[in-house]
């Protein structure tokens, strides 16, 4: 695997540890049985750091806090939601602009074009 696949790779391994760790830990499970290749690479973004599980648990505990009877996560949260929902869709969009990009380099059909095609439509 080429050092630019790498580096695109764990962007997007990166951003879905940070975003949607349970799709994260879907493909690293199918890459280890579709890619085991190139599973290695990338099965330290399997497990889940304490401070990270933390962080998750802090988060949720922050979110059902109330003033009044109403959860202050209602307060705002909507917007902060939206605007949350926008910045992951365009992250998502340049992870796999950058794949396409990427892919247009390829002709033939090798293995790494197929892991790049994988992770582009699980992404």
């Amino acid at each position: 695997m080429n050092k630019e696949i790498l580096e695109l790779v764990t962007k997007i391994f990166t951003f879905l540890k940070l975003e949607d760790y349970t799709k994260l830990t879907n493909i690293l499970s199918m890459i280890e049985k579709e890619f085991p290749n190139y599973y290695k690479y990338f099965e330290k973004f399997k497990d889940k750091s304490m401070g990270e599980k933390a962080s998750d648990i802090l988060s949720n505990v922050f979110d059902s806090l109330t003033l009044g009877g109403t959860p202050l996560a209602l307060l705002g949260k909507k917007a902060e939601k939206e605007e949350k929902e926008r910045e992951t869709t365009s992250q998502k969009s340049l992870l796999k602009d950058g794949i396409k990009g990427i892919l247009k380099n390829y002709s033939d059909s090798s293995e790494e074009k197929r892991f790049l095609e994988f992770l582009s439509e699980k992404l």
